[in-house]
């Protein structure tokens, strides 16, 4: 009931027809609809049926279609992705999520001989294949541990130097630790997602106004960090 686990129900129904997976569960922010996941996927030609706390899709073949997301959805646009990868036609993402994971998969699917356009952009257009073949990946480093290394210096009035730091993916989050007073220092390509990057705390901090977003904007999977560092600022 995890819920991330609903991101294999596209590329299982693509890759075998059926799939059943168990409805997600939330966390302590609140309930995690996966109806987006699902309204993409009946557009696409699956037949979807809730049965006993489980999703039941199945699809002969998924068609192509084009799927709009009411909302900006990581594992949503992750989800359709895979499984139009697999499926007859040209699929059309819009309002994708920008995040840079969902252009790592991509990079990830197009070694598999999947045929992906736009990824990391709000259009995404895929054009289905026949088969896929085995490939080697490579996941880009975790923007949010960097970002909390990023906190955990600050908070101790300590330093830090991070390698492998996705520092091109934390710009707002970057941006509101320079306004409270903590030093952040490229020591090469700053534009690099696995940059060298300095950061020390040790100064009176600044209060800062925060307002998370989706990429490019201030992630949600940093807010608990910052709020704890923010209680050291000297105002509101």
């Amino acid at each position: 009931t995890m819920r991330a686990s609903v991101i294999v129900l596209g590329p299982l129904v693509a890759r075998l027809g059926r799939a059943r997976v168990s409805l997600p569960g939330g966390c302590a922010i609140g309930a995690r609809p996966v109806d987006l996941h699902l309204k993409a996927l009946k557009r696409m030609g699956a037949e979807i049926r809730i049965d006993e706390g489980y999703i039941e899709a199945r699809a002969a073949r998924l068609r192509g279609a084009r799927v709009y997301f009411d909302v900006s959805t990581v594992t949503g646009t992750e989800n359709i992705m895979m499984a139009a990868t697999l499926a007859e036609g040209t699929t059309v993402l819009e309002n994708a999520a920008l995040e840079p994971e969902i252009a790592n998969l991509a990079d990830v699917l197009k070694s598999m001989g999947a045929r992906i356009e736009g990824a990391g952009t709000g259009t995404i257009v895929i054009e289905g294949v026949k088969v896929l073949r085995p490939a080697t990946g490579t996941v880009i480093p975790d923007r949010i541990e960097a970002g909390t290394f990023m906190v955990a210096a600050a908070i101790t009035a300590g330093e830090l130097t991070i390698t492998n730091c996705p520092l091109d993916a934390l710009m707002a989050a970057t941006n509101c630790l320079e306004q409270i007073g903590v030093e952040v220092e490229a020591l090469d390509d700053a534009s690099s997602m696995r940059a060298r990057v300095r950061v020390a705390g040790g100064r009176a901090l600044r209060p800062c106004d925060i307002t998370t977003q989706p990429h490019p904007g201030f992630p949600t999977d940093l807010q608990a960090q910052f709020m704890a560092l923010l209680t050291l600022a000297d105002g509101t």
